[in-house]
């Protein structure tokens, strides 16, 4: 066993996060203190899997120079989608955070 955590299956939680995420969106809009605890759970769950492939690709990035040019475009992929699994759930929860 490589690890607990990789980069595979932080992506695929992460966008199986997403998606669910995606689906409560409306439900949360129309039933907000139902849905409350799911949606907030599957919007951190994004962002902390986004938040987990920056990690990993930087750590690849500073560890492996030499082969960065043969896997700039995987990493770029990496990048985009770790932004897009983290940037939207983490405003969203920072509009749903209560006001003090």
């Amino acid at each position: 066993m490589t690890g607990l955590w990789t980069l595979r299956r932080a992506t695929g939680i992460g966008v199986a996060a997403g998606l669910a995420a995606l689906v409560l969106w409306p439900v949360y809009a129309a039933w907000q203190e139902a849905v409350r605890l799911p949606y907030v759970a599957a919007l951190a769950l994004s962002a902390f899997c986004g938040l987990s492939i920056l990690a990993f690709t930087a750590i690849d990035l500073v560890q492996h120079r030499k082969r960065g040019r043969r896997l700039r475009p995987i990493r770029v992929f990496d990048l985009v989608l770790a932004l897009l699994l983290a940037v939207p759930p983490l405003l969203v929860l920072e509009a749903l955070r209560p006001l003090p």
